[in-house]
């Protein structure tokens, strides 16, 4: 493992991020003590994913991976997948990160860089070594992050920079991938904005200028439904809750629109396989 990379690790074991919500809207931390093994894990954006120690398993559709130490995993917009997080044998640690890209740097990046798209390799690639770029991209990202706030527009630029980092070496083609969003993507990113809301169906037409009858009828062509895409939003925030805060398991219940515990617990177990308890037991050393 490069000095990059250890560094990157010692970044990310700190709190220095905590203070940071606009770094914090695209970077995740994920580490855990004991294995964790999730099925129907959803990312809504496009999103890399980096391991720093231990090793994770994904089938995604027909593919299973292996992604190492040092190894990344670059995923389409709108992907599920059953996941597996395992900790390494020396230390029973597991720790890796994950970037998201947002619309609107995808869309910067498009506009500046969608004339050399061309005369680089854009093909859907999942898995690949982390390049040395990346790295050392990431370790600024941070090193400026422990120095001054991040706002909103430098996250943006950063994130360009990154997709920009990614297009050279070869890395691009799944992030570029859902140009044009369907109607499952739409619908979920709307009802991720706040879960805990008492959507109907009647807000998401709204939002879209779509009739009801429109918008079941699409989302029927897509073998989905309203129901099922508020369920999905709201397990997917408490999921990312559980991960990356120390919330109370009431509050994220709450918080993913829930009134019940014992009811989000019995949801949350069906789709993912763990219960919320059981997936912070394997968080704690």
């Amino acid at each position: 493992m490069s000095d990059f990379i250890c560094q990157l690790k010692d970044h990310l074991l700190s709190n220095t991020l905590n203070r940071d919500k606009n770094l914090l809207q695209c970077l995740s931390i994920y580490q855990c003590y004991k294995p964790q093994k999730l099925s129907h894990v959803s990312f809504t954006q496009p999103t890399m994913l980096i391991v720093l120690k231990g090793h994770k398993e994904v089938n995604i559709h027909d593919k299973s991976l292996s992604i190492n130490n040092g190894d990344l995993l670059i995923l389409p917009p709108s992907t599920t997948m059953w996941i597996g997080n395992f900790p390494d044998n020396r230390d029973s640690e597991y720790l890796g990160m994950g970037f998201r890209f947002d619309k609107e740097a995808l869309d910067h990046f498009r506009l500046i860089y969608g004339s050399s798209l061309k005369d680089w390799d854009t093909s859907a690639k999942f898995h690949a070594k982390v390049p040395d770029s990346i790295i050392i991209a990431l370790h600024n990202l941070l090193n400026w992050n422990n120095q001054y706030q991040t706002e909103a527009h430098l996250t943006q630029h950063r994130q360009v920079e990154i997709l920009l980092l990614l297009a050279q070496e070869g890395l691009v083609g799944n992030i570029l991938l859902g140009e044009h969003p369907s109607w499952k993507q739409r619908i979920i990113q709307l009802l991720s904005t706040e879960p805990a809301r008492s959507w109907v169906i009647g807000d998401a037409c709204t939002q879209f200028g779509v009739s009801e009858s429109s918008l079941r009828r699409n989302l029927r062509l897509e073998t989905s439904n309203f129901r099922e895409l508020l369920e999905e939003a709201r397990l997917s925030h408490g999921l990312y809750l559980l991960l990356e805060t120390a919330q109370p398991i009431g509050r994220v219940a709450d918080a993913s629109g829930y009134q019940s515990q014992s009811r989000f617990g019995e949801r949350f177990k069906l789709r993912f396989g763990m219960t919320p308890s059981e997936l912070r037991r394997t968080q704690i050393a």
